[in-house]
């Protein structure tokens, strides 16, 4: 067991290998998900009791971090050190209905959790636990009305949102994503694979690939 009982930064798992649109439908074959690439900042949040740390994925602080906006300490459960990794929304990008989507997190992965590294946890394992984290809801209910979202899920925590996770039709799914400015794309990933140690920038690459729409500073 990787006991992690103090604070060393984690770097997240990001996606590096891209595949055009027409490669999509072979990896729709039950072996993988598909995840709504968002377009924000990838960060890491370190939390414990009383201890909050949130860091870029070049392992920079990000002073602040809209702590007034965003409940960071809310999102810790359990005893010990607690590790997520997610997508800060920070570049006031249009959401579903047209307006900016801003200031939020979006949870897309668990590395710590009561203390222990959980290297060698299947992401079939780790989807599993954000669920019961962190149930997925599409719908909100507030004082102000009812606010529904397609490809985000609701928590109960101020400003976090959890990702959105898809079995299949992974090419429907992007054809439809990348008609709203927020979702850049989809990321597939292996069910199977068991998350790697995290200690360099390039980590847990090769079961994972991106699909993003093309902008004018990126293409295939």
């Amino acid at each position: 067991m990787n006991h992690y009982t103090e604070y060393k930064y984690l770097f997240p798992p990001r996606p590096v290998n891209r595949i055009s649109t027409d490669q999509i439908e072979k990896y729709d074959n039950g072996e993988s998900v598909a995840e709504v690439k968002y377009d924000g900042s990838a960060v890491v949040v370190f939390l414990n009791d009383g201890f909050v740390k949130v860091m870029n994925r070049h392992n920079e602080s990000i002073s602040n971090a809209f702590d007034q906006e965003i409940d960071w300490q809310g999102l810790y459960t359990g005893k010990g050190f607690m590790v997520l990794c997610g997508e800060l929304l920070n570049k006031n990008k249009a959401g579903e209905n047209g307006l900016p989507l801003n200031k939020k997190f979006v949870i897309w992965d668990i590395l710590v959790y009561n203390g222990v590294y959980l290297v060698g946890c299947t992401l079939s394992e780790r989807l599993r636990k954000l669920e019961i984290l962190f149930p997925s809801n599409r719908m909100s209910v507030t004082d102000a009305g009812i606010e529904t979202f397609e490809h985000l899920c609701f928590t109960n925590v101020k400003g976090v949102f959890k990702k959105a996770v898809y079995t299949t039709n992974f090419t429907e799914l992007y054809n439809d994503l990348i008609t709203t400015q927020l979702y850049e794309g989809i990321v597939i990933k292996r069910l199977d694979a068991k998350l790697q140690f995290g200690f360099v920038e390039k980590n847990n690459y090769q079961s994972t690939l991106k699909c993003r729409k093309a902008t004018l500073n990126y293409k295939f």
